[in-house]
């Protein structure tokens, strides 16, 4: 990368699914798909530097339009520089192989590290067994023992331990090598006799706002206000006119059961001027103000996964905020929407039913 004597920007167009940034081997930033992460800060460059950019795909979609789901970089990276953005060309690509030759051929030192990296070290046994290891304090990745890969973990669960057969362990020196593309909270591992299968830790990187961040609608007008009927089913209702925006802000005002606080929402469709459903693919949600990621992965990113079976749904444990409850939208362009449909949750329970809304449509981003 050039020297720059100001702070400039990497846009990856699309990274699939986790991607951690690198200038010179240092680690600068990450960026995961499930938030709809593009750009990376890159600093002050007093002379050139190396960018290396370290892909892992997590898994593939399964359904609807994303079905075709290429992994690593998609498309393109580009560097932005002020007014100036040029697309960088002319890369080295290379891949990591999951077989054990490949891990124990790396070269281990005793040097600590902030980033992704291999970790390697050895146990000793009296007596094998079957025994299942507790990963619950590593990030994200994959472990070998004795040669074998026992498979991939991540931090978020809900599994937080790996089986590992006892045929696989030997008396005396054992080896474990461990592959962690994040960052682990304690680099210690220990057998356990029973699994831990149903621990999910609350992962705030998917909540779709910032600390203390709130959208400030004063002054905003909607584009149009509704009610929807109760029941379950899709639910159509179109606007007066065609409106045209980029940004969408849908504000749930109550709900269909008096006093609850919850809202929920299984799908959120946009009808557009042709009267053909928008494609979701490049949406990506700006700000929610209240979705439950403790209890479940209940994020506001559900309204358009074209799942079903899975919706969004407001904080339950904690604070259990209250009505209104917002959640807004960047539809990667501007389009034109004359209509919107909407799907309840669909597993048979009216809490978090939304009566009335408010539909704000904009060129430009809200204010926060």
């Amino acid at each position: 990368m050039p020297a720059s004597s100001k702070k400039q920007k990497l846009i990856i167009t699309d990274v699939h699914d986790w991607a951690t940034i690198f200038i010179n081997g240092k680690s600068i930033g990450k960026l995961d798909r499930r938030r709809g992460d593009n750009t990376v800060e890159i600093p002050v460059l007093n002379k050139d530097a190396q960018l290396d950019i370290l892909i892992e795909a997590t898994g593939r979609v399964n359904y609807g339009k994303a079905i075709l789901d290429r992994k690593g970089i998609t498309e393109k990276v580009e560097l932005v520089d002020g007014e100036t953005k040029k697309e960088l060309k002319s890369w080295q690509v290379y891949n990591f192989p999951v077989d054990h030759a490949f891990q124990k051929n790396v070269k281990y030192t005793a040097s600590k590290t902030e980033g992704p990296a291999w970790y390697k070290a050895s146990f000793t046994i009296t007596k094998p067994g079957d025994t299942f290891l507790d990963v619950s304090t590593w990030g994200k990745g994959m472990v070998w023992v004795n040669g074998h890969n026992l498979g991939r973990y991540w931090k978020i669960g809900p599994q937080q331990t790996m089986y590992l057969p006892g045929v696989w362990l030997k008396k005396g020196e054992n080896e474990i090598i461990f592959l962690d593309v994040d960052k682990p909270s304690a680099k210690t591992i220990r057998g356990v006799s029973t699994p831990i299968l149903d621990k999910i830790n609350p992962d705030e990187s998917l909540l779709h706002r910032a600390k203390a961040q709130k959208l400030n609608l004063m002054g905003e007008k909607p584009v149009h206000s509704g009610s929807f009927t109760s029941g379950s089913g899709w639910k159509e209702e179109n606007f007066s006119q065609p409106i045209k925006g980029r940004y969408i802000c849908i504000e749930a005002l109550n709900g269909q059961q008096p006093n609850s606080p919850f809202a929920s929402l299984a799908e959120l469709e946009l009808i557009g001027a042709d009267g053909k459903i928008l494609s979701p693919l490049k949406w990506k949600i700006l700000y929610a103000s209240s979705e439950e990621v403790t209890a479940g992965n209940y994020g506001a990113d559900k309204i358009y996964d074209q799942q079903e079976s899975t919706f969004w749904q407001s904080q339950s444990i904690g604070g259990k905020p209250s009505y209104p409850h917002q959640i807004v939208l960047d539809l990667g362009a501007v389009e034109t929407i004359k209509g919107i449909r909407s799907l309840p949750r669909s597993d048979k329970k009216a809490e978090g039913m939304i009566k009335d809304y408010r539909v704000f449509i904009k060129t430009t981003n809200f204010k926060f």
